[in-house]
């Protein structure tokens, strides 16, 4: 019986030695207790140490752009930072040798362990969270919805069309965040549309594609600086769109026929064939009832029952033609979204034709 209880004993002064030891080496880490955040030297929180400073911020209501879901694939969460400790291994690769000296880190691999200070652009702090209910889900192309949203509360979402929101997916394990592009016109405050793409295993694209009208979700927005706020009345703007990148060239269109634009709108649309290409029919409409708007439909590979008599091939061989016919002036601006190589393959067109790059905007996806 003595032996059972100095074994018990011997057992428990482990256990309170292993939790001293833990507790120790996690204050020495900054992996616990409190520390302070400095945001653009004017503002002092109180935070807790070890969460990653893109929690941390989110939940002092000050939201990064975060495309990736805060994986440190997309770069978008880059900010200034002291403080916060080494560069990770990714942060080189997202980052130039200058950014870095510069101070700059990506929020999603900074890890809070000491007081830390921050500066954030200005427009991020207007970005705000919202939640919204679902009143309409429409299939608009083969495994494309177009989902229509009502803001809760009576709140107003303030864009520019051409902007992104985030979704906000939360598991108990994890926190899942993906970009969408705003479909929908920006003179609706209260109301606003997505074009979600089914993804295969896409954890996000898959949740928003099953929910039903009357769900809600929570988002952060707007984001994004590939957007139009004006038209001025002498400029061209052509609008390059591969797949589901439409959706923000959509809320451009939108915000072209609120405006009654007097100058050029071209948009080039890239899709495989009839079933993925969104909008066909109404955006022939528009480009019947407003002169100044041209659409270009262009179709890779066209099945035989589409009948397509339109253009066939890439975006950037149907741009690159289009280009020779028609001479674009120095004012003129070209906006892009879609795939990775598309993307590249119609901005070498454009620069071989004289645009230069503060010409060129682009939102990439993947």
């Amino acid at each position: 019986m003595f032996d059972l209880i100095i074994s018990v004993l011997v057992i428990c002064i482990f256990v309170f030695l292993l939790c001293v030891i833990v507790v120790v080496s996690g204050k020495l880490m900054g992996q616990s207790g409190e520390a302070v955040l400095s945001v653009n030297d004017t503002e002092q929180k109180t935070v807790k140490r070890g969460q990653r400073l893109i929690d941390v911020l989110a939940d002092n209501r000050i939201f990064l752009p975060a495309a990736c879901g805060g994986k440190g694939n997309c770069g978008r969460c880059k900010l200034i930072v002291s403080g916060g400790g080494p560069v990770t291994a990714l942060e080189k690769i997202a980052l130039t040798e200058n950014e870095i000296k510069q101070g700059f880190r990506l929020g999603c691999q900074v890890k809070v362990r000491n007081d830390i200070g921050v500066k954030v652009p200005e427009e991020l702090l207007n970005v705000k969270g919202f939640r919204a209910t679902l009143v309409k889900a429409v299939d608009s192309a083969y495994h494309i919805k177009t989902l229509f949203f009502k803001l809760n509360n009576g709140d107003k979402l303030c864009f520019k069309a051409g902007q992104y929101v985030q979704i906000t997916y939360e598991q108990p394990r994890e926190r899942y965040i993906r970009a969408y592009s705003i479909s929908s016109s920006p003179s609706c405050l209260d109301t606003f549309s997505l074009d979600v793409q089914l993804v295969e295993n896409g954890t996000v694209s898959s949740y928003l594609h099953s929910i039903e009208v009357g769900s809600e979700i929570d988002f952060t927005g707007p984001y994004g600086d590939m957007w139009i706020d004006d038209f001025s009345e002498d400029s061209e703007v052509l609008l390059l769109a591969g797949g589901v990148g439409i959706a923000p060239m959509k809320s451009i269109v939108a915000k072209f026929v609120d405006a009654g634009y007097v100058g050029k709108l071209v948009l080039f649309h890239g899709a495989r064939s009839m079933k993925y290409l969104l909008e066909y029919d109404d955006l022939k409409k528009v480009a019947k009832a407003h002169k100044n708007f041209i659409y270009v439909p262009v179709l890779s590979d066209p099945a035989l029952e589409d009948g397509w008599t339109e253009n066939t091939g890439m975006v950037h061989e149907t741009l690159e033609n289009w280009l020779k016919c028609n001479n674009c002036s120095q004012n003129s601006q070209a906006y892009i979204c879609g795939p990775t190589p598309m993307m590249n393959a119609v901005t070498n067109v454009l620069m071989q034709n004289n645009f230069t790059c503060d010409r060129i905007h682009t939102d990439p996806f993947t």
